[in-house]
């Protein structure tokens, strides 16, 4: 998310006001021209749902992952045991 955001900020090519969103809605990046002509730049979250959904999907796949490693551990150790007896 944060290349993402860096993307985002370098992307902006002209001088105007941009208002850039990326990661379906949840990362902005917007340019605005101030009063004595200076550019000010805003980053934040706009909607943080997918943000949430991203890092619950990626805890439930590593989870998963883990729990399946530790199954396939156990089994070779259970063989390992049998062929040794």
């Amino acid at each position: 998310m944060a290349a993402t955001l860096l993307v985002l900020m370098f992307s902006t090519d002209t001088d105007e006001v941009v208002e850039r969103k990326a990661f379906f809605g949840s990362l902005v990046f917007e340019t605005v021209k101030k009063k004595d002509g200076a550019m000010g730049v805003t980053t934040g979250v706009d909607n943080p749902v997918p943000i949430v959904l991203l890092f619950v999907v990626l805890t439930l796949v590593l989870a998963m992952i883990h729990v399946i490693y530790q199954g396939l551990k156990q089994r070779r150790e259970q063989l390992l045991s049998q062929s040794g007896s």
